[in-house]
């Protein structure tokens, strides 16, 4: 998974603000005298940067070795990242909050391994600790993601982005590369699914270790809507 991808991924999310998702996140942490940080999933550690410039100590986790060597070379060695699943990790010291941000929890796709990742947040916080994450709704996988193609035309390559409604939950995302080696062009084809889940199914997930504190629509605290895209859970280490 992203073995490609993961080259062109922060160009093909230069449409995520990340520094408004940062400071959003941080007005909640601030309010907890949040001092160490793990950015779960953390991609290619744009967030993790973000976050690490605004003062914190921040430790980031991935599964891809592709997104991680990126990081790492961003990072410049002023961040740890190590290779581990979300559902299946341990720290070797709490953290005093947990970050897992722009719909990575949509990549599990059963409510047995987001309770499983649950757990591992659970047991890598200190008491009382704090864990924000986002998810894409269901509205947004049967309205907007649904059926729908998006095509990049880039100057080195022609990347087509093929959504895939499996059910009302799920989306296959298939993603063929052309890459222009200078006489024709090589394809790179990846595929991924995202599963969203319904919000009363999460918070029973996050009961037995979890105080919720709130849930808002993307990047508010506006209560979630029937056309919400995005949601933001702020939950609080029993």
């Amino acid at each position: 998974m992203y073995n490609y991808f993961a080259l062109h991924y922060d160009e093909l999310t230069e449409n995520v603000d990340y520094k408004v998702r940062s400071a959003y996140i941080s007005g909640f942490f601030n309010k907890y005298g949040i001092s160490t940080i793990l950015d779960l999933a953390c991609g290619t550690g744009t967030m993790s940067l973000l976050l690490k410039e605004q003062g914190y100590n921040v430790i980031g986790i991935d599964l891809s070795s592709e997104m991680l060597s990126i990081a790492d070379n961003k990072a410049n060695g002023a961040i740890p990242f190590m290779k581990a699943e979300m559902q299946n990790f341990k720290l070797s010291e709490p953290v005093d909050a947990c970050v897992c941000c722009l719909d990575s929890l949509n990549h599990l796709d059963n409510l047995k391994d987001v309770g499983k990742t649950f757990e591992c947040v659970y047991n890598s916080l200190n008491e009382n600790g704090i864990f924000i994450f986002d998810v894409n709704t269901i509205y947004k996988h049967r309205n907007v993601l649904a059926n729908n193609t998006f095509v990049f035309d880039e100057e080195n390559y022609f990347l087509s982005w093929d959504n895939e409604l499996i059910d009302d939950y799920s989306v296959r995302i298939l993603l063929d590369f052309f890459v222009y080696n200078g006489n024709s062009y090589d394809r790179y084809s990846e595929e991924f699914t995202e599963t969203a889940f319904e919000t009363e199914a999460l918070l029973d997930s996050l009961s037995p270790y979890f105080e919720v504190l709130g849930i808002y629509d993307d990047l508010t605290f506006d209560k979630p809507k029937t056309d919400s895209e995005r949601l933001y859970f702020v939950c609080k280490r029993k």
